[in-house]
């Protein structure tokens, strides 16, 4: 491939290889089609697009969800559950969770084709799949957990004994406010009183929701951390691979003169 001395793009200066023209950027088959090759500056064009698009879809509605209940608005709506395939998510961040779905199929394309140009094992693109992996691993193990957890709540056995202990500390309460002679502080009914308000929660969700949750719970933080190792290997390596495999292993698309005359 020929190469020419000077600007390639006058409002991008710093870009010295031609092959990293914006303008050649064809979006639909970087993010879409893994059969193919795509250069440096694209893909690190695609890459932000994505890291930005889960970004914003993330920090931006909780952020306005978190001022709405400051506010004093209520935010029941937004953080009702929604089912999406085996999770439930927020209401509040289904773009998020959809998009981040999406961008797990792209991003694996584009660092399969980003490898294939620069003449590595696009094998390797397997690497971004990985946080994903262990996500589903977690969850899946989480909700074995959860719904442990839910027939131990609800066994025959600790029912009676959380019955027992309730009615006994709510005829220990009645006893004490009677003796204080303030009759308006009795609890009605006595049962249930002194249960710890987490337990009553956990004990009013079905065995589907408690699965759920416990398993969101142990899959997010485990697929949050994973993700950002891969983030730093498609940074520190994959970004900065040369075209075409050859060249100084580097950031940004700055060849010198000589190396665009050689045709390096």
């Amino acid at each position: 491939m020929e190469y020419t001395a000077g600007a390639i793009d006058p409002q991008r200066p710093w870009i010295r290889d031609e092959r990293d023209a914006p303008a050649t950027m064809n979006w639909r088959n970087t993010l879409f089609n893994p059969f193919g090759k795509t250069y440096k500056l694209h893909f690190t064009r695609a890459w932000t697009f994505m890291f930005m698009g889960r970004l914003l879809l993330y920090v931006v509605p909780s952020f306005i969800a978190f001022l709405a209940g400051i506010a004093g608005v209520g935010t029941e709506g937004l953080n009702a559950p929604v089912n999406l395939v085996l999770f439930s998510v927020p209401a509040v961040l289904l773009p998020f969770a959809l998009f981040t779905l999406i961008t797990e199929y792209t991003s694996f394309v584009v660092h399969v084709r980003r490898l294939t140009e620069a003449g590595r094992s696009a094998f390797m693109a397997v690497i971004v799949l990985v946080p994903m992996l262990l996500g589903l691993i977690a969850y899946a193990l989480g909700t074995q957990a959860g719904a442990a957890q839910y027939r131990q709540m609800h066994s025959p056995a600790n029912t009676e004994v959380v019955e027992a202990k309730s009615e006994k500390k709510g005829e220990e309460e009645e006893g004490e406010e009677a003796a204080s002679g303030d009759p308006k502080a009795a609890p009605a009914g006595g049962r249930g009183g002194a249960r710890n308000p987490q337990m009553a929660r956990m004990m009013e969700l079905s065995e589907r929701e408690l699965a759920q949750q416990t398993g969101m719970g142990m899959a997010f933080p485990i697929w949050w951390l994973a993700s950002f190792g891969a983030m730093l290997w498609s940074l520190i390596y994959v970004a900065r691979l040369p075209n075409g495999g050859e060249g100084k292993f580097r950031t940004g698309s700055h060849m010198t003169p000589e190396e665009i005359a050689r045709g390096v």
